[in-house]
């Protein structure tokens, strides 16, 4: 083949990038196949029991405004097909999203810097950085809403709106507290081009929409999830890893949103320094360099794991988006870590929830180590 005439050097350069990208994509699944098939590490989280839970519910033609439903929806749809199947199904499915999301990472960075290396070494990050294997094993929320935010974006960038908009919501729907990110995206890009993304906000608000109003056909008030209540009233004691999840008993009067809101505003006037010192203790649970036990429930190992992937990606990732702070598309990137962070610094904070914009901070890492990798090689000639 490479002594035919018509087998351009860009050909062979793109045969080759195709098969060191299907290398990473085969190293990422080996790695997960075996977190998830071949480790004694437990599947169910305490949340996982609800969401299953719901799945039930919705099965049975009923509707239960707790837990976000997004996620229900998809336990549902494979409860309906695998049956008793479904456990080991929706690994499956973690594994697939996880690998889509691998591939999206290539296609961003390859289509943002017009370099497939860019591309490759965003691509191998996501798939050896530890805490994007370790949340597959989890029947949680968690692999499922970077997939659909990672696709949101992978869309826009290709100017496809309406696909954008229904992957954004289908993650809005999954976790709602990344709902700011594609406001704040929208009101970017209106600001940046000058022009109304029809499409985009069709397909986002048309899977909200339908949602919503088959919750209030089934319980009467519209809603996508019902727990923020109870999340307001737990972030009136969260500071870091101690939260009182007995402030929705302690507190029955206030039994709406409106009213937890006024609690914990209530909170921040009586208490100010307490408010700072938590809102502090929150940013650390989330991205300090040496995670907090847990009450006891996470090893040295851990802790020290999760701190050093908080450096890299605070590190590499910041540093990344500064180089291209004048760059639209890539500077745009950095919206999931602002509103992620944000929110639960703000509410509640654990590890797993920067879970979904740790990909976002990959490939912005990925154009501050190059710059670093391409600094490095010139020094000598320089000198």
């Amino acid at each position: 083949m490479i002594n035919n005439p018509f087998f351009t050097a860009t050909e062979k350069d793109a045969s080759t990038n195709r098969r060191y990208l299907l290398g990473i994509l085969l190293v990422g699944a080996l790695l997960r196949i075996w977190i998830c098939f071949f480790t004694s590490l437990p599947h169910m989280h305490k949340d996982s029991w609800g969401f299953f839970s719901q799945a039930d519910t919705l099965l049975s033609g009923g509707y239960t405004d707790y837990y976000p439903n997004g996620y229900p929806l998809i336990i549902a749809l494979f409860k309906a097909i695998f049956g008793s199947y479904t456990e080991g199904a929706l690994l499956w499915l973690n594994i697939a999203f996880s690998l889509f999301s691998i591939w999206f990472m290539y296609d961003i960075a390859s289509r943002l810097s017009g370099r497939a290396s860019y591309g490759l070494l965003a691509a191998a990050l996501l798939a050896v950085f530890p805490s994007q294997i370790n949340y597959v094993r989890w029947l949680t929320s968690e692999t499922p809403t970077p997939f659909f935010l990672l696709g949101g974006f992978f869309f826009y960038y290709r100017k496809q709106w309406a696909w954008a908009g229904i992957f954004l919501a289908i993650a809005t729907l999954i976790r709602p507290n990344v709902l700011p990110v594609w406001l704040l995206l929208f009101i970017v890009h209106v600001f940046h081009t000058r022009k109304f993304p029809p499409m985009l906000a069709v397909g986002v608000l048309l899977p909200l929409l339908l949602l919503g109003f088959y919750c209030k056909s089934k319980t009467g008030q519209f809603s996508t999830a019902g727990n923020s209540r109870v999340n307001i009233l737990f972030a009136i004691t969260a500071s870091g890893p101690d939260v009182d999840f007995s402030m929705p008993d302690e507190h029955p009067e206030a039994n709406t949103t409106g009213k937890a809101v006024h609690l914990y505003v209530d909170h921040i006037k009586t208490e100010p320094l307490l408010f700072l010192r938590q809102r502090l203790a929150n940013w650390w649970e989330l991205w300090g360099f040496y995670a907090s036990s847990a009450n006891g429930t996470r090893s040295m190992g851990s802790r020290l794991l999760l701190g050093a992937g908080n450096l890299f990606l605070l590190g590499f990732g910041l540093t990344g988006w500064w180089l291209q702070r004048r760059n639209y598309a890539v500077s745009i990137l950095i919206i999931p870590f602002l509103i992620i962070t944000a929110v639960h610094v703000l509410l509640v904070a654990m590890p797993r929830y920067t879970y979904p914009c740790e990909a976002f901070l990959l490939l912005l890492a990925t154009w501050a180590l190059q710059a670093l990798a391409s600094r490095r090689t010139s020094s000598p000639a320089t000198a």
